[in-house]
C-alpha cells in the first residue's frame, strides 16, 4: 500500500465502448431521500443513464459491488451531453435531474418505491417536461437567475454562440454572444448574477443577467453591418480579462464568501479572478491538466482545489501551494466530491472510457484504541514481599543449578592436552610426557598414541593427591594404536612412554 495512492473505496466499469466527458458526471440527492446522502449520476454519449448509491466494497465482491450499488439504468434515445441536479420544477422544492441532449433538454424526477420482496426499493425515472432546441447544444449552467429564490433556471449555450434561457417549463429568451467563433465553458456566478465564459479571443468575459435580458432579441444572427433592432441594446460584456490560452473549465465556488473567486483552468495555467475581473493569483502548471474542482478549505481566505492531469495524478492545492498528490489508475475527465452514509468527503472521478471510482487519499484508518490503564494505587507491602520471594528463588537456583545458569567457558578452554617428547634420541629410552588439563571432571577419557617402534607404556599416577594406583607396563608392536582410558579430574594427569630401542 502506497501512501501517495488514491485508496479505492468503491469502483465500477461502465459499459463497453461508451464514451464520457466533463459534463457526464454529477452528484446529489436526486431521489430526495431526505437523508442528505448523495447519489452518483452518470450519462454517456451512447445515451445510457445510470444512478448509483455507492457503499464500501468488501473483499472478494469484485463486480458484484457495482451491481448492488446501481439504483437505475435507462437507455435514452439521444446522447447525453451534460447532467445537473437542481430545483427545476415550479411550485416544487424537490430536486430534479436535468439532462441535456444535442437537440433537447429533458427534466426528470427520480423516485423510489419500497418493495415487498428481497429486491428492496424500486427506482423509476419519470419525464416532467422537455424542450426541443432549434440549435445544437454545447453545454449548460443553472442557478437563481435574477436573484429569485426557491427554484433554478437553466441557460444553454449552442454551438453557434446563442445563450438560451429557460425558466422551468417555459422558454424565456435567447441572446447571441458578440464576436463568437467557438463555444467555451459557461458558468453562472450567483454573487454578482453574472454569466462567465471564455471566448475564442482567449479572454474571460462577464455578462450580467440584467444586461442579457434587456439586450437585442436573438431571433436570428444579425450581420454586424446592419443596424441594431429597436427595443434592445447591443450586447457587450461588463468586463474582460485576457488569458492568452483556451480554458478547459470554469468554476465559481459558493461554499464560502470569504474567498469570492472565479477559478479558470487553462491549458497551462490556473487563474483565480475576483468578481470584478482582477487577477487574484495565477499558478503556472508543469503538466497537462484534465479537470479540476474547488472545494471548501478549513483556512479562512483560501480555497482548496482538486486537479487531475494526464499523468494519472490527483493533486490537492491550497491556492497555489501543492498539499498532496495521489496516483490514479486512469486520466480523470470529471470529478466531484460526495457524502455517503459510510464515508463523507469522497472524491468521485470518471474517466473517458467509463472507469468510475470513489476514493479517498491517505491510508486506512486504524480503529484500535488503547485499553484504559487500571489506576489502582500500588500496595508496597505486597510488592516488597513479592521481591523477597523472587530473590530467594534466584539464590536457590544459582546454588543448585549453577552449572546450568552460569556461563560456560569456551570449548577451547575446556580441555588442554600438552605432549612433550625428549630431544635426545640416542638413548635406548625416550620419555614422552602427556599432560591433560581440564576445567571440569570427565569420565572414561581415552588417549590414543600411534607408535612407530615397539614401546613399553607406563601410565603415570594421577596428579590428584587422592588418586593412587600402580602402573603396569604394557608392550605394543610398531604401527599399532596405543590407547589408554582413565578418569580425569580438574587436575593434571601425566602419562609417560619409554622406547625400548628395538
Amino acid at each position: 500500500m502506497s501512501l501517495f495512492k488514491a485508496r479505492d473505496w468503491w469502483s465500477a466499469v461502465l459499459g463497453e465502448g461508451e464514451e464520457f466527458d466533463q459534463g457526464c458526471l454529477c452528484v446529489g440527492d436526486v431521489d430526495n431521500s431526505g437523508t442528505g446522502h448523495d447519489k452518483v449520476v452518470v450519462g454517456s454519449y451512447m445515451g445510457m443513464l445510470r444512478i448509483f448509491s455507492p457503499h464500501a466494497s468488501k473483499a472478494g465482491e469484485g463486480g458484484q459491488a457495482a451491481v448492488d450499488a446501481q439504483l437505475l439504468e435507462v437507455q435514452l434515445r439521444d446522447p447525453i451531453i451534460q447532467l445537473e441536479v437542481g430545483k427545476f420544477v415550479s411550485c416544487s422544492e424537490l430536486l430534479h435531474l436535468a439532462v441535456l441532449h444535442p437537440r433537447k433538454l429533458s427534466v426528470y424526477s427520480v423516485s423510489g418505491t419500497a418493495g415487498n420482496v428481497e429486491h428492496g426499493t424500486q427506482y423509476q425515472l419519470k419525464l416532467v417536461y422537455e424542450h426541443n432546441l432549434q440549435r445544437t447544444a454545447c453545454n449548460m449552467t443553472y442557478g437563481p437567475f435574477g436573484g429569485v429564490t426557491g427554484h433554478h433556471s437553466l441557460c444553454i449555450q449552442s454551438m453557434d454562440g446563442m445563450l438560451m434561457f429557460f425558466e422551468q417549463d417555459s422558454y424565456s429568451f435567447g441572446r447571441f454572444l458578440p464576436g463568437f467563433l467557438l463555444p467555451g465553458p459557461l458558468v453562472y456566478c450567483p454573487r454578482t448574477d453574472t454569466f462567465l465564459t471564455v471566448s475564442s479571443a482567449r479572454q474571460l468575459e462577464s455578462y450580467k443577467y440584467e444586461t442579457l435580458a434587456v439586450a437585442t432579441e436573438a431571433e436570428s444572427r444579425q450581420d454586424a453591418d446592419l443596424p441594431v433592432k429597436t427595443g434592445g441594446k447591443r450586447l457587450t460584456p461588463d468586463w474582460t480579462l485576457v488569458l492568452g490560452e483556451q480554458a478547459l473549465d470554469l468554476s465559481v465556488p459558493t461554499f464560502s464568501h470569504s474567498s469570492s473567486s472565479i477559478f479558470v483552468l487553462g491549458e497551462r495555467n490556473l487563474y483565480s479572478v475576483r468578481d470584478n475581473g482582477q487577477i487574484r493569483f495565477m499558478k503556472k502548471l508543469e503538466f497537462n491538466p484534465s479537470c479540476f474542482l474547488p472545494y471548501a478549505s478549513v483556512t479562512d481566505g483560501t480555497t482548496n482545489l482538486l486537479m487531475g492531469n494526464h499523468n494519472n495524478m490527483l493533486l490537492v492545492y491550497q491556492d497555489v501551494t501543492l498539499k498532496w498528490a495521489a496516483q490514479l489508475s486512469y486520466v480523470p475527465v470529471a470529478m466531484r466530491t460526495a457524502s455517503f452514509p459510510e464515508l463523507k468527503g469522497v472524491v468521485v472521478t470518471l474517466s473517458s472510457d467509463g472507469h468510475l471510482q470513489c476514493s479517498y487519499m491517505g491510508t486506512d484508518p486504524s480503529f484500535f484504541s488503547t485499553p484504559k490503564v487500571d489506576a489502582r494505587e500500588a500496595d508496597y507491602e505486597q510488592v516488597d514481599a513479592e521481591m523477597k520471594r523472587l530473590q530467594k528463588f534466584i539464590r536457590e537456583a544459582t546454588r543448585t543449578q549453577g552449572g546450568d545458569i552460569l556461563p560456560k567457558a569456551d570449548a577451547e578452554d575446556e580441555l588442554t592436552v600438552t605432549a612433550t617428547v625428549s630431544s635426545s634420541v640416542d638413548r635406548p629410552s625416550v620419555h614422552t610426557h602427556t599432560h591433560t588439563h581440564t576445567q571440569s571432571a570427565f569420565k572414561h577419557v581415552q588417549t590414543h598414541i600411534l607408535a612407530l617402534h615397539s614401546v613399553w607404556s607406563v601410565p603415570a599416577e594421577s596428579c590428584d593427591p587422592g588418586h593412587r594406583r600402580s602402573a603396569r607396563p604394557l608392550r605394543h608392536r610398531p604401527g599399532k594404536l596405543w590407547s589408554h582410558t582413565d578418569d580425569i579430574t580438574p587436575f593434571k594427569t601425566k602419562m609417560a612412554l619409554e622406547d625400548d630401542g628395538n
